[in-house]
């Protein structure tokens, strides 16, 4: 019996621990089931967080890289002005070498026929030289026809690169071209808008940050870059200095092309002696009307002299011209080919302002001072305009072509005068302006306990389980910042001055970048939507 009551103790106790346990776990399932409810709400909201975060970043990345891209294409289209500039150059030289050896083979086949008087060979020499006349004149006929083509389509290259520049920034943030989009602003507004919805597709942009953005951004943009650069004067002479520069070896000199009588001359006789000239080339300079014109001329003379004095004094020169030639865009005024040129020039930016170097350089080459008589023949023969069929693109106002901006057509250039840009030593890349886009997403369309589980919560219920999502003006937001900037790899494209180059618009190395907002941004956006 002893025995018996022991164990029916031992049976006892253990029963009564097993149910103490049970009644443990009942009471902690509530305690787990919050806990899983709770880290399942907040991952939907980490996980929309990340989204609208990664949707800002996007769109602000993507909307500078469309603005990267507008300046990669003023940068393309600048130097393809510069080109194309240097072509009409070029064929200004053809024409007036043309003509140049037109005479030239003139003047010969005038000696072959005085040398027909000359028994035996004398009609030999006439017939040579008669055909060098002929294929001089047919070459330079050639070259003419070329050049009445060749010129006007040039013109309206050069037209069709300005007017892109301007058809690109007018796109790009004047208009909006539509397609759904909620807000003006152009191509970047409508980029962000659109990577928005592919990275969340119940995001937005928000309208007060945008309409605030937008704002200061075009503003400060509008300061910084400006047609002309702000001053018509200064971007006509620097774009004249870089395609004097640019010329190829033929359109700047053709003192050294190969011309068989150079080399015969009389050394020092003393008492007489002649010696052959020739002088050539082209270049773009502005005229006393304030346009630019191109203009090349191409002379050889034979130069004889004698001593003024039988055994003493000095020598007396005189000029024999043998060839000439000129030509000259004109740009519809009359142009008279001068001995010199104005060019001003600047030195690399190592300093800012740059200082401009202004200074007299010979033109064709000091053709007037070598070949003066030679130089007024060619002068003389040639007053007019070349490319005169491009008449007709003068109307075209607004400086949208050639003629009409005064032979330099307008380009979109940083605006040097601006005190953006003197505060930063002259280099736009350091206050290029931001574009800040805030993305919201609106807390009813987070996934939570309530809506995806279908867990419902009486209004007595003080225990929340769900997100806020009775005030449908709470959202999730996310901002982002981003800025074009200027970077050359010197690893890639090294500058053979060896200078680190500064950003500008004639180099294509504009890309788009994330920045951090400052705590001034911060509390600006913060205040703007209300959360202070």
């Amino acid at each position: 019996m002893r025995s018996t009551s022991i164990n029916m103790i031992f049976t006892a106790k253990k029963i009564a621990e097993s149910g103490q346990a049970a009644l443990f776990s009942v009471a902690l399932i509530p305690v787990i089931l919050l806990a899983v409810l709770f880290v399942f709400n907040t991952g939907q909201q980490t996980a929309v967080k990340l989204k609208t975060q990664n949707a800002a970043d996007a769109a602000a990345f993507s909307a500078m890289q469309m603005e990267a891209r507008e300046l990669n294409f003023i940068a393309y289209t600048n130097r393809a002005m510069v080109a194309n500039q240097v072509a009409i150059g070029q064929t200004i030289s053809l024409v007036s070498w043309g003509r140049y050896i037109n005479s030239l083979g003139v003047n010969i086949r005038n000696v072959g026929n005085f040398a027909q008087i000359i028994p035996g060979v004398g009609s030999i020499i006439a017939t040579i030289t008669n055909a060098i006349a002929q294929s001089t004149n047919v070459l330079n006929q050639s070259i003419e026809t070329a050049s009445n083509v060749l010129l006007p389509a040039l013109d309206l290259a050069d037209s069709a690169l300005s007017g892109s520049q301007e058809a690109y920034h007018l796109a790009n943030g004047v208009f909006d071209p539509g397609g759904g989009n909620n807000h003006p602003g152009g191509a970047m507004t409508a980029v962000a808008e659109q990577v928005v919805k592919l990275n969340d597709a119940n995001g937005q942009l928000n309208t007060i940050i945008m309409a605030t953005n937008l704002s200061s951004y075009f503003k400060n943009r509008g300061n910084l870059l400006q047609r002309w650069g702000g001053d018509k004067e200064q971007a006509q002479n620097r774009m004249a200095s870089m395609i004097n520069a640019s010329r190829d070896g033929f359109t700047s000199t053709r003192n050294n092309l190969p011309t068989p009588l150079l080399p015969v001359k009389s050394g020092n006789l003393y008492v007489t002696g002649w010696e052959f000239r020739r002088a050539g080339g082209s270049e773009i300079a502005k005229t006393s009307e304030g346009k630019f014109v191109w203009s090349g001329m191409d002379t050889l003379s034979l130069h004889v002299w004698a001593r003024k004095g039988i055994i003493l004094g000095g020598k007396k020169w005189i000029e024999i011209p043998l060839g000439y030639g000129a030509s000259q865009t004109g740009n519809g005024s009359n142009f008279s080919y001068p001995g010199q040129y104005l060019e001003k020039s600047s030195t690399p930016q190592t300093v800012f302002p740059s200082t401009v170097r202004t200074v007299n350089l010979p033109a064709y080459q000091d053709s007037r001072s070598q070949n003066a008589q030679g130089s007024n023949i060619a002068a003389f023969k040639n007053p007019g305009e070349q490319d005169s069929t491009g008449a007709s693109m003068r109307s075209v106002g607004g400086d949208a072509t050639r003629f009409s901006a005064g032979g330099i057509s307008r380009y979109w250039d940083f605006n040097r005068n601006s005190p953006q840009l003197k505060d930063a030593n002259g280099d736009p890349a350091d206050v290029m302006p931001s574009y800040v886009v805030v993305v919201e997403h609106d807390r009813q369309n987070v996934r939570d306990a309530s809506n995806a589980l279908g867990i419902k919560q009486s209004a007595q219920d003080k225990t929340n389980i769900s997100l806020a999502q009775d005030n449908p003006g709470k959202h999730i937001r996310s901002m982002a910042k981003a800025q074009a900037f200027f970077r050359r790899p010197a690893s890639l494209w090294q500058r053979a001055d060896a200078y680190d180059e500064r950003a500008n618009l004639f180099s294509p190395f504009w890309e788009a970048r994330l920045v951090d907002l400052n705590a001034r941004e911060r509390s600006l956006y913060a205040t703007l939507l209300g959360l202070q």
